[in-house]
């Protein structure tokens, strides 16, 4: 399948979110903005952190299109573990006519004793999301 991973992460914690879908399910992790843009791409992860979604995420959904990306499953990182970023992107991304898989991954982005990082459980957790959201697109 083609896919892309796509995130921001000023704090690290989406970045160690991505590598733990990456490793799952084959993908290569990429900040935003990347270096390429996507063309028909069957599934996106994108994710980001924090309680909203970022500018450079925002700049970058309303550069695609069903031709560029059909499905995009959605990820966050955030200390609520609330998904008000994850609605945002959404609402984005839907705007521009990309499908949203229903299925979205948030943590908390905080580890053992308080740690800046998610927490290996956490990243268990985003690498059986991950395989859930390919076989989906797949079937």
């Amino acid at each position: 399948m083609k896919g892309r991973l796509h995130f921001v992460s000023p704090k690290g914690s989406a970045s160690m979110v991505a590598d733990a879908i990456g490793k799952e399910v084959n993908m290569i992790k990429e900040a935003l903005p990347p270096a390429y843009m996507p063309e028909n791409v069957i599934l996106m992860f994108l994710g980001c952190e924090g309680g909203k979604m970022d500018k450079v995420t925002m700049e970058f959904i309303r550069t695609l299109n069903p031709k560029r990306v059909n499905n995009a499953a959605l990820f966050c990182c955030n200390a609520k573990k609330d998904d008000k970023a994850i609605q945002q992107m959404k609402e984005a991304l839907t705007a521009v006519g990309v499908k949203v898989l229903p299925q979205t991954y948030v943590c908390s982005g905080k580890g053992f004793l308080g740690g800046k990082h998610p927490s290996e459980e956490e990243l268990k957790g985003a690498a059986k999301w991950a395989k859930e959201c390919a076989a989906k697109v797949s079937e």
